[in-house]
This record gives C-alpha cells, structure tokens and sequence, in this order.
C-alpha cells in the first residue's frame, strides 16, 4: 500500500486525499495551496518524535525496574527476549504523542505560525491523517494544540521481532532475518540506546515516508535562485539568516550536504550532465573556507561560484543533485520545478525526475502550473505501453514511467483537490482552463 494524506479543514482544503506513489504530481494555478500541500508532507515526513517523551517513559519506577532486569540478562548471557518485547511495546503505546509533540514544533516552524492558524477559516478544527503500509496516524489541530485523535500500531512488527542468543554483554536485535541492533550492554543507559535504535526501524518499516528525519527528505522550496544568490555563501552574518523560514533554513543545509556528496562522488553525474549541457554549464564542487561548495563553469569559459551563476543554474541545480545523489535524500519534495527554465530545459528535467525515481528508487513530489512539465510526464508515461518506439525516440528504460508510479491531482480554487485517473484528463483540464499558468 502507498502511504496516504488525508486532511480535512487545513489551510483553505475542506478535505484532501493523496496517495503518494514513487512519483505524485500536484497541479494548479498560483495561489491554489500547491505549496502548503508540500509543505505539510515535508512536514509529516522531516517530523522526528520527541525523544523526551520516551525519556520520561523510560524513567518511571516500573519501566526503569524492567530495563533493569534487561540489563541484567544480558550482562548474565540470559536472553531477554520477551522482556525486550515488552519494552518496545511500551514503546510504541507512546510513539503518537511522541511524533505529535515533533510535528507540532515541526508545523510552527514551516508555517511560521501557530497550529490555529492552520484551521480552515470557519471551522473548528483541522484533521491530519497519515496511513503507512503498517500503521495510521490521525492528529487534530485546534488552538489550543494538537492531539492524536486515532491511532494504529503495526504490533505485528513486536512478534516478528527476534533477540538471538549471544556473548554476555552483547545484546543483538533481528528483525525479518536482519540484525537491526548489536549493542553492548554495561548499563541500562545501554539498554535504552538499542531501545532508541529499534524505534527507528520500526517507524520506517510501519510508516514508510513519514516521521523520518529531514535528513531523508529534501524539500526544494521555491524562490531557489534567490535563496541562492543570498543565502549560500559561508560565514553569513547572523542578520541574515535571523527568522528566516524552516524550510529556506533547510535548504541552506540541503545545499552544502549535496555540495559534499558531490565531492566525493557521492551523486550519479551522468543524470545530471543532459540539464547541464542545456544550461550551458559544467560543475565542480570544493572544499573552501571550511565548507563545500559549487561552481559553475559557463559555456563562455567563466567560472562563478553557484551564488553568482544564471538564475536557471541556481534554481535547478540543487534539485538536480538531490535527484541525483545515489543515498538520502530518498524523497523529494519539489516546488515548481519550471522555475527559470526554458520548456526544452523543463523536458529535460523531467526525464531526469523519471530516472531518479527508477534507477534510483527515489520517490518524488512535485507541484507544478507548467504545461510543460505537465505534457512531459504524460508522454513519458504514454512510452510505457510502446517501448520500441521510446527507444526510437532516444528514451532510455529509465525515462520511461509506468502508470502506476505516479499520481495526479489537481487543485481548484473552489473545487479543491481533484485526482486525475489518466493523463488524458491532465490534458483536458488543461485546454478548458487555456492552460495551466
């Protein structure tokens, strides 16, 4: 099952379903939500839960007595495996008011505002539901907070879980015949490690695209060129960056991890060159100043550093190496694409959109009002039943995108969220509309 999104009374929606397929495209004019749709996935997948809660867990008289007792098994060579059990349990009882603490905190700093603020005008509450293959978690926000309103476990994950025998002192975790802990125990501090090493794994394996770590999720938020020319450049002064917006703050951060990747080999170049050679443009990146950073080397033979390079440079290329990077980030999040570029650039990206999400098994977002994005996927899906002529045409098996990979919808002002069940209606909804922009 793909994860799914459901809200209802959030921002200007009355009520809103995706389905997040490995690529989901979201469509509408200016002004329509696109972005606080992507902002509010970035949101849910960047959350990571309160460690504090479980600390405060952990540290009550019979939880600490039963870590305790953990301990001591494993420091005896005694395999504690019902007692780890039950203490990921407890665990995972407390796993939505932990996330619901980290996505309220989350939500403020994206929105830069407080969670009433997020109601649809004229409503009481908003609802927000994310479904994992595993597990569903539904929050409520009002003025007063937020509160896990329903709540389902993945339990099975606990029965399937397996602590092998062992060295004493070496506590050892499996999980579907995979070691996901190998921890040495000398203390309880130790035992409450490997239980904070568990829960990782069970979120990723219950949620899948949520609740992770923005470290796994990238978002590229509009206004990217102007992000950086200003912002990219070390040793800012701390005027400039003082209350700027979450997700410009991650962006920054984004940046100069990709930079990094790319030095050391780290992003699969040759999906990336086909944009670079329309943009008239080869890359470099370097260690300088105590950071790593990118330059461009222009067509003209000049060589300017990204924060000085054309605006469809500095749009494109960052999401262009997130796209890109053969590790994390696996999810990306992308705000009008089109941004700066000419629609033979935009043709071209998209085809590097359908090979990070095939070669690369990236899953990713993006909102677009861009015909030409728009049509570009629909004849990228459109190959998939003809792949004779995809290859005639100079498409790669990668470039091509199955049907079933990607999600459409479409956002009405007045109609709201509308999903698209074929890329025809893409077309329609664009010629009654006379075009998208």
């Amino acid at each position: 099952m793909s994860p799914r999104v459901t809200v209802r009374d959030f921002g200007p929606f009355k009520h809103v379903e995706l389905e997040l397929k490995p690529l989901t495209v979201i469509i509408g004019r200016n002004s329509v939500g696109k972005s606080m749709l992507s902002y509010l996935i970035w949101s849910l997948a960047a959350t990571i839960p309160d460690l504090n809660v479980f600390t405060e867990v952990l540290g009550k008289p019979e939880v600490a007595e039963l870590v305790e007792r953990v301990a001591e098994d494993v420091r005896t060579g005694v395999n504690p495996e019902s007692k780890v059990k039950e203490l990921v349990k407890l665990c995972i009882e407390h796993l939505p008011g932990a996330i619901a603490s980290g996505l309220a905190e989350v939500l403020r700093r994206t929105f830069m505002t407080e969670l009433g603020e997020l109601v649809r005008e004229g409503a009481r509450e908003a609802v927000i539901r994310a479904e994992g293959p595993h597990a569903t978690i539904e929050f409520t926000l009002t003025h007063e907070g937020i509160e896990v309103t329903h709540s389902k476990p993945f339990l099975e994950f606990i029965n399937e879980l397996e602590v092998k025998d062992t060295f004493p002192g070496i506590l050892r975790i499996g999980y579907g015949g995979k070691e996901i802990v190998s921890e040495r125990v000398a203390g309880v501090s130790d035992v409450v490690d490997a239980m904070f090493n568990v829960l990782p794994y069970y979120v990723s394996t219950a949620f899948k695209t949520f609740f992770t770590s923005e470290y796994i999720t990238a978002l590229l938020v509009d206004s990217r060129a102007g992000i950086s020319r200003t912002l990219l450049k070390p040793y800012l002064t701390p005027s400039l960056t003082k209350g700027i917006p979450y997700p410009d703050e991650y962006f920054i951060k984004l940046y100069y991890g990709l930079a990094e990747k790319l030095y050391k080999g780290g992003v699969k170049l040759e999906l990336v060159n086909p944009l670079l050679e329309e943009l008239g443009c080869g890359i470099e990146a370097v260690f300088e100043s105590g950071v790593y950073t990118i330059y461009a080397r222009m067509w003209s033979g000049r060589r300017l550093h990204l924060s000085k390079a054309p605006s469809g440079i500095r749009e494109s290329l960052t999401l262009s190496l997130a796209l890109a990077s053969v590790s994390d980030p696996f999810i990306v999040i992308i705000e009008e694409p089109e941004a700066h570029l000419h629609p033979r650039a935009q043709r071209i990206l998209v085809r590097l959109v359908a090979r990070a999400v095939n070669e690369l098994g990236k899953t990713v977002v993006l909102t677009t009002h861009s015909d030409y994005i728009v049509y570009s996927i629909s004849n990228l899906v459109s190959l998939s039943s003809s792949p004779g002529r995809a290859k005639g045409l100079g498409y790669s098996e990668g470039e091509v995108l199955k049907p079933s990979d990607v999600a459409a919808y479409l956002i009405e002002a007045e109609e709201g969220v509308l999903p698209l069940r074929s890329w025809r209606s893409v077309r329609k909804a664009s010629r009654t509309r006379n075009s998208l922009e």
